[in-house]
């Protein structure tokens, strides 16, 4: 994937991309808690898979029990057991 102008300014400057550029920071603690920063909306949500906008891809993430612990416009807090996580451009 191209890097933008904003992530490259970033990189330069040394400061981390997803605050100049809104990309999506994803954070696990283990493989029951996904914590993902800078969304953009929650396209699909079930138990078992969720989709989430990223902005350049969608974010699909698979397995089981999964609920919404927080959501916010630009913070999403999912729980549930995480078997796989893909980007789909």
């Amino acid at each position: 994937m191209k890097e933008s102008f904003l992530e490259k300014a970033a990189r330069k400057i040394d400061i981390p991309a997803d605050l100049a550029a809104s990309v999506p920071k994803i954070i696990f603690h283990g493989y029951r808690e996904v914590y993902i920063e800078n969304h953009q909306g929650l396209l699909e949500y079930g138990e078992r898979e969720v989709h989430v906008n990223s902005g350049e891809a969608v974010l699909k993430i698979s397995g089981e029990g999964f609920h919404i612990r927080a959501m916010t416009a630009s913070e999403l807090r999912l729980e549930g057991l995480v078997f796989k996580m893909e980007f789909v451009f």
